[in-house]
């Protein structure tokens, strides 16, 4: 197939990630994939580095130039529209819903992907021809607000490349702890996530804060993500402040799947989200994970199993799930071994494709 996706920006968000996870899944099962995006005129080090990793995985990047003004964002719209009619695409794939207007307009069918239950109805926003949803969630989101019927609408829940499920030997662990000033002698809990209150890195916090003095000195928290409009980063300092003390490293947003290998234990406390990509990752990563009971968290975890789910929220569970894990070694590494082989059965980039292609069939044949 010649896959064409529309991705707003190649910024540092897990809508980007999952689209260089899927597309380069899609090339390896020998499909043609084309990325049409923007950046800005300057372009940022995220940018530069998300770039990079489409082209090394073969997909074929088409790029435009935006600039902070009315004109520009109309003469982008023009040169994304002239994209999708100048070339032949058996799939228009949009990635970033309100610029799925553009297919619409011009009377193609396209599937889209609702990635997080925040979308607001507006004129950018069109009906897919064929909806992907990426948890049970989403489907009934898209559902309730937007009118799709169930024939309209497929369940494809995220995956990620196999390249989190490497591990790292006791010397290269050590290595990296002490490249980024980490101590080598706790167990280290993670979150990666943009800081921003969604993300519940003050839930997170508190609930470590509440920890007995006995159990809090066995930690060490990293933070890895960066503010979207840096007005947040001020936030998250406040938070450390009240609750951290010197328990916590903050890294800004990069790769992070050195720091997945790194974690004993990840942690996502978000009070809103589509899948959780970041879970998968950590599960894939061999991590021992915990997360609210938000959108995706029944079909990433049996809680007790695999993984543990706790309220939305709900601070004072999170502190006694926590408890538990940190102090109960083998039981964090039990955990975390089932998490990883469920991750490996349903949560691979290569299945995540596999499971795109025949909804791509489906608007083929439609």
């Amino acid at each position: 197939m010649n896959i064409l996706m529309i991705l707003s920006s190649p910024d540092k968000t897990g809508l980007t990630t999952h689209t260089l996870d899927l597309s380069s899944a899609l090339v390896q099962l020998q499909h043609k994939v084309t990325v049409l995006t923007c950046v800005d005129a300057v372009l940022n080090k995220e940018q530069v580095h998300f770039l990079r990793q489409f082209k090394q995985n073969g997909v074929n990047v088409i790029v435009k130039t935006r600039k902070n003004s009315k004109l520009s964002k109309l003469l982008v719209t023009a040169a994304f529209l002239k994209e999708i009619v100048t070339h032949r695409w058996d799939v228009i794939h949009v990635q970033s819903p309100y610029y799925s207007f553009m297919p619409w307009i011009l009377h193609k069918k396209f599937v889209s992907t609702l990635h997080v239950n925040d979308l607001i109805p507006c004129f950018y926003y069109k009906n897919a021809t064929h909806l992907i949803a990426i948890s049970k969630e989403t489907k009934k989101f898209a559902k309730d607000i937007f009118g799709y019927s169930d024939d309209d609408i497929t369940i494809v829940n995220h995956g990620v490349s196999l390249r989190f499920a490497s591990e790292l030997t006791e010397e290269e662990s050590v290595k990296e702890k002490l490249n980024y000033n980490i101590p080598t002698d706790k167990i280290l809990i993670g979150l990666v996530a943009s800081i921003e209150k969604r993300k519940g890195h003050d839930i997170l916090l508190e609930a470590i804060y509440n920890l007995p003095e006995s159990v809090k000195s066995r930690i060490h928290v990293i933070l890895v993500g960066s503010s979207k409009d840096g007005k947040t980063n001020s936030w998250l300092q406040g938070l450390i402040d009240k609750y951290g003390e010197s328990r916590v490293t903050c890294v800004p947003y990069q790769d992070p799947a050195i720091f997945y290998k790194l974690f004993d234990i990840f942690v996502l406390p978000s009070r809103l989200e589509g899948f959780g990509l970041v879970v998968v990752e950590a599960m894939l990563s061999n991590c021992c994970v915990i997360r609210s009971n938000t959108e995706g968290a029944s079909e990433q975890i049996i809680s007790g199993i695999d993984g543990f789910i706790f309220e939305n929220e709900n601070i004072n569970q999170l502190t006694g799930i926590l408890k538990q894990v940190i102090i109960d070694d083998f039981l964090r590494r039990k955990i975390a071994k089932a998490g990883k082989i469920k991750a490996l059965s349903l949560f691979t980039n290569e299945t995540m494709a596999k499971n795109t292609i025949k909804v791509y069939n489906k608007i083929i044949n439609k």
